[in-house]
């Protein structure tokens, strides 16, 4: 039951879940990408020896319906390839 309390919570203070599609080490650094629940990309990294989190919470409104694009706004190689400089 506190779970359900836990989602109401992040609604209603602006928090976007996203979640993960795709990580992938560079160096010393796992890089992760997410996908949010508006259609949107996220993306975050941190050092190789944590994970990254399953679901991501970022702090903004949600795009409007109209401008969401779930076919289009994916994580592509070159996307992925353009951050992590291969």
């Amino acid at each position: 039951m506190g779970q359900k309390y836990m989602i109401i919570e992040l609604a209603m203070a602006g928090m976007m879940s996203c979640s993960i599609v795709h990580k992938e080490i560079v160096k010393e650094d796992i890089m992760c990408f997410y996908t949010c629940k508006d259609s949107s990309r996220e993306f975050a990294s941190t050092l190789k020896q944590y994970q990254c989190p399953k679901t991501l919470y970022v702090e903004r409104p949600a795009m409007p319906f109209k401008d969401r694009d779930f076919r289009g706004n994916k994580w592509t190689k070159e996307a992925i390839g353009k951050i992590t400089n291969k």
